[in-house]
């Protein structure tokens, strides 16, 4: 298999996104670019110069129709995964995967129908009251937690008890299909409707309380420019970024200037 380096890598994420882009606007699906994705078109007008993915994110109705209707109206080698549709997927989120590549994550349980991706993240609703929306939060970090053990045998950063604890219930959820505790994170996130909220949140993955938000973000929209194209973004970038970043103009310190992921990338 031939190997995929960094420049076409970036190509093809970015011809991926600009699909997803034509189909949502095509189809009046609201969606924004996110997390570090929309702070590189803010303050570098593309990918930050460390990065080596694309993120957008989607309220909950859009997300559900995206899914829904992705895969019926694309021919172009290209197909979204969910936890819904691929019982080998475990993340809580969706990826739309050029299906004509093949992305190798060394992860302690595999997805082997993996590819070069964009990830979509559901944005849902939270309880109005903040009494609930902080028992919320709390269930949810719990459950998050829970996530990342039963899909990861190692840690690095554990040691004693705890790193045995992890290898235990790695082995005993490992019958379990991949997919089954995914969907249990999606429904506990759909049970405050996104319309209904007024503050929202990609809440079962990402930064936490970090990520809350009034909704009338999801209000507005602009088109900011990405490299030599133009995506969707929420319109007020500054309060989600904040949230998120703090002072997200400032470059972060050298040694911080690294990629997170750890893959491999071939044509098929």
């Amino acid at each position: 298999m031939k190997e995929i380096k960094i420049d076409e890598l970036r190509n093809l994420q970015l011809d991926i996104m600009q699909s997803i882009h034509d189909f949502c606007s095509k189809n009046e699906i609201r969606y924004s670019i996110s997390g570090g994705t929309l702070l590189g078109a803010v303050r570098h007008k593309g990918y930050i110069p460390w990065d080596d993915d694309i993120d957008c994110m989607m309220p909950r109705p859009d997300y559900e129709k995206f899914l829904s209707t992705f895969n019926k109206d694309n021919n172009s080698g290209l197909k979204v995964f969910s936890s819904f549709n691929d019982s080998y997927f475990f993340q809580p989120f969706a990826k739309v995967v050029n299906t004509k590549t093949q992305l190798i994550e060394h992860e302690d349980r595999p997805q082997p129908n993996l590819g070069v991706y964009v990830d979509i993240f559901p944005i849902d609703g939270l309880p109005n009251k903040e009494e609930e929306r902080e028992k919320y939060w709390n269930i949810i970090a719990k459950k998050k937690n829970f996530s990342t053990v039963i899909y990861s045998k190692f840690n690095k950063n554990e040691r004693g008890i705890k790193k045995i604890v992890r290898k235990v219930l790695f082995t005993l959820f490992r019958p379990f299909p991949a997919n089954w505790y995914a969907k249990k994170l999606h429904k506990m996130g759909m049970k405050n409707p996104f319309e209904e909220s007024l503050f929202v949140a990609n809440s079962i993955f990402g930064y936490h309380k970090k990520e809350q938000m009034p909704k009338t973000i999801f209000d507005d929209f602009i088109l900011l420019d990405f490299e030599d194209r133009k995506f969707s973004a929420v319109k007020d970038y500054n309060t989600y970024l904040s949230n998120l970043f703090g002072d997200y103009m400032q470059l972060p310190p050298k040694d911080k200037q690294i990629s997170k992921h750890d893959f491999e990338v071939f044509w098929r």
